[in-house]
């Protein structure tokens, strides 16, 4: 699964390509959780894209709303969670994030510091036993 902040740099592009790559290659991961929010998951759906006609792996965008006006993924990608069918909207994306720490072995994440849900998340991951490899400056 990647997830990160919603706002991160551009050039964290590189290394997420490089690690994810390295995913594939090396340990054999091929299948990808990425939520649709923020500058990190749009980055992360586009370089799963780039590596797709490479390599034989499967993403999954997995929203937490069924409405969304400025989709930039393909909608043959989507996978819109069981548990989120009666959530009320406040709580999709926390439990969008909980399905995806639930369902995945390894997380990549963009984490600058511990004052966000994404540290919130990681830390969730940690516990759970994931594999956490951070692309940010905030040790974890």
């Amino acid at each position: 699964m990647l997830l990160g902040h919603c706002d991160c740099p551009e050039t964290v592009i590189r290394d997420l390509h490089d690690t994810v790559k390295n995913l594939i290659l090396r340990e054999g991961i091929d299948v990808f959780y990425v939520g649709t929010h923020g500058s990190f998951d749009r980055f992360s759906y586009g370089v799963l894209c780039q590596l797709e006609k490479k390599y034989a792996i499967k993403i999954n965008v997995v929203l937490a709303y069924l409405k969304n006006k400025e989709a930039y993924y393909d909608c043959k990608k989507t996978i819109f969670p069981n548990i989120l069918e009666k959530t009320p909207p406040q709580y999709a994306i926390i439990k969008r994030n909980h399905y995806m720490i639930d369902n995945s072995e390894c997380m990549i994440c963009y984490i600058d510091n511990s004052h966000s849900n994404a540290y919130a998340y990681a830390m969730r991951a940690k516990k759970k036993g994931l594999k956490i490899i951070n692309l940010g400056r905030y040790k974890l």
